[in-house]
C-alpha cells in the first residue's frame, strides 16, 4: 500500500479488532408504540442503544444540534485533523457544552456537521469557484441532516465564518 508515497508500510496497522462486545441493555417498547410510531422511530432507539445511550434514557426530549464543525482535537486538545479554518475547528467544544446541558436536562442531543470552506485558503486557485457556492449547497445538506431525525423538538445552530454562518442561517430559516 502506498497512498502517501513510501513504500514501506507498517504492518501493524493492518493489526486491529474486529469483534467488540456491545453496548449492554434493553430497550423497551409499549405496545402502543409498536403499533402507532413509524418503524424508523423504534430503529432509531436501537441505534441510539448501539451508540451507547442509556436504554432507560431513550424517551427524552430530542434536540438537533447542527454545526460547521470541522478538523477534529485529541481529548488532550492537540489536532488530530485539521479543518479548513480555524474558526470552525473551534467548534468542538461548543457543541460538546451545549450537548452535556441537553443532557443533563433529560434530553437528547443529536450532533450533525457540514463543514465550510475558506475562501481565504483558496484564493488563487480554482477552489474559489466553490466557495460561494457552498452557502446555499451547506443550507440544502443542513436543512436534509435536520429533517433526517423527524423526532427531535428543536435545532440548534452553531457556525462560524462569512460561509458557514449564512449558510446555518438559511437552513435554519428553512427548517420547520
Amino acid at each position: 500500500m502506498d497512498i502517501l508515497g513510501d513504500k514501506k508500510f507498517n504492518k501493524k496497522s493492518w493489526d486491529f479488532s474486529t469483534h467488540a462486545k456491545g453496548p449492554s441493555g434493553k430497550i423497551e417498547f409499549t405496545p402502543d408504540q409498536l403499533i402507532s410510531e413509524p418503524s424508523g422511530n423504534l430503529f432509531a432507539q436501537s441505534q441510539n442503544t448501539g451508540m451507547g445511550w442509556d436504554p432507560k434514557k431513550l424517551w427524552g426530549t430530542q434536540f438537533m444540534i447542527l454545526s460547521t464543525l470541522g478538523g477534529m482535537r485529541g481529548n488532550d486538545g492537540e489536532p488530530v485533523a485539521l479543518g479548513h479554518h480555524t474558526g470552525h475547528f473551534e467548534l468542538g467544544m461548543l457543541i460538546e457544552t451545549v450537548a452535556n446541558q441537553i443532557k443533563e436536562d433529560n434530553g437528547i442531543p443529536y450532533s450533525a456537521y457540514c463543514s465550510d470552506p475558506c475562501d481565504g485558503r483558496s484564493q488563487g486557485t480554482s477552489g474559489m469557484m466553490d466557495s460561494l457556492p457552498y452557502r446555499n449547497d451547506a443550507a440544502i445538506v443542513m436543512r436534509r441532516l435536520s429533517r433526517s431525525i423527524p423526532t427531535t423538538k428543536g435545532v440548534m445552530g452553531i457556525a462560524t465564518c462569512d460561509k458557514g454562518l449564512p449558510a446555518m442561517m438559511m437552513a435554519l430559516a428553512g427548517t420547520p
